[in-house]
């Protein structure tokens, strides 16, 4: 049994909140939505990975039943029926809550010193996915990257680029928000650069020698797809973190993509929904980040709301970053 804290909210949130997206229980009506949390343990089985007390996060996708070798071998985030459940989006009821019961597998310890930013661990963990499936992936050859591009910066975005500066990447965050802003300045805090699309083109920012090693796009626009693909440096590869839900056509010359990727040997990646391993990754990282940078994280949540302002948190001011409802 875990008491709730606190929760983080996303753009996934409010599409669940409008009904764009989601499905309830089986034996239910209602989906409780809510899937960045962070919680105290208040009860737990003798000998279990948690006991009473200790500061939890929960995984959220659980396994599909179908027994595909993923779900079987713990790796429910690689299902491949796609009959998986995740807590707060499908199947599961979420963290929105007072309180939650859970198989201690799924909880990962979380250090006192992050009770304020933890709920960033979902967020990064996606990411952190993403970039161990790619160091595993790039091992294919001898392979020395340097350079990475993140675009979007959004909460996803930003701990990205502050994971992949962390690992003593020279990294650009590119997005559409002008210079000079609250983001801008906190990602130069950290060593990050700053790039805005309506200044400086993705195009011209990453050619000839300025091309990159590492691209990950978590935009959640369609329309930064091609740009990321484009920015790739012959060998590199190109994560893909954004759900996409536009329809807007875009003209590609596909001919052109398809020659790049193969006579450069880059490669393209997709990451989701992060398992326990990759949690454990960004509570990690979380933790260095705190101890190199005190104080940035917390920068990062802009606004915390009681648990019952949930309806006010859904609407969202131009220059947010997060918005964490707090329960305890």
């Amino acid at each position: 049994m875990v008491r709730v804290h606190s929760a983080g909210l996303c753009a996934t949130d409010l599409d669940l909140h409008l009904g764009n997206i989601g499905r309830a229980p089986s034996e239910c009506d209602y989906l409780v939505i809510g899937h960045e949390n962070l919680g105290i343990v208040e009860h737990a089985p003798r000998g279990a990975k948690v006991q009473a007390g200790d500061l939890v996060v929960s995984t959220l996708r659980r396994a599909c039943g179908e027994y595909c070798r993923p779900c079987l071998t713990g790796e429910q985030d690689m299902c491949v029926t796609g009959k998986f459940e995740e807590r707060g989006i499908a199947g599961l009821h979420g963290f929105l809550s007072e309180a939650y019961a859970e198989d201690t597998f799924y909880l990962v310890k979380v250090p006192s010193a992050l009770i304020e930013t933890a709920t960033l661990a979902e967020p990064l963990s996606i990411l952190e996915k993403g970039i161990d499936h790619a160091m595993r992936i790039q091992s294919r050859f001898s392979w020395e990257p340097k350079k990475a591009l993140v675009m979007g910066a959004g909460p996803v975005g930003m701990l990205g680029a502050a994971a992949l500066r962390m690992r003593g990447y020279e990294v650009i965050v590119a997005s559409l928000e002008a210079e000079g802003g609250r983001k801008e300045k906190l990602l130069a805090e950290v060593g990050i650069r700053y790039l805005c699309i309506h200044t400086t083109s993705i195009a011209d920012a990453t050619r000839g020698a300025n091309a990159q090693d590492i691209v990950i796009d978590a935009s959640g626009s369609e329309t930064a797809v091609p740009s990321a693909i484009e920015a790739l440096a012959p060998g590199g590869i190109c994560i893909l973190a954004s759900v996409t839900r536009g329809s807007r056509p875009i003209t590609l010359d596909i001919a052109t993509v398809n020659r790049n990727i193969v006579l450069g040997n880059r490669v393209i990646l997709g990451t989701v929904k992060a398992g326990r391993r990759h949690f454990e990754m960004a509570v990690r990282d979380l933790e260095t980040i705190e101890t190199r940078r005190p104080g940035w994280l917390a920068n990062l949540v802009t606004r915390r709301l009681p648990y019952d302002q949930a309806l006010t948190a859904m609407t969202r001011a131009p220059e947010e970053i997060k918005t964490v409802l707090h329960f305890a």
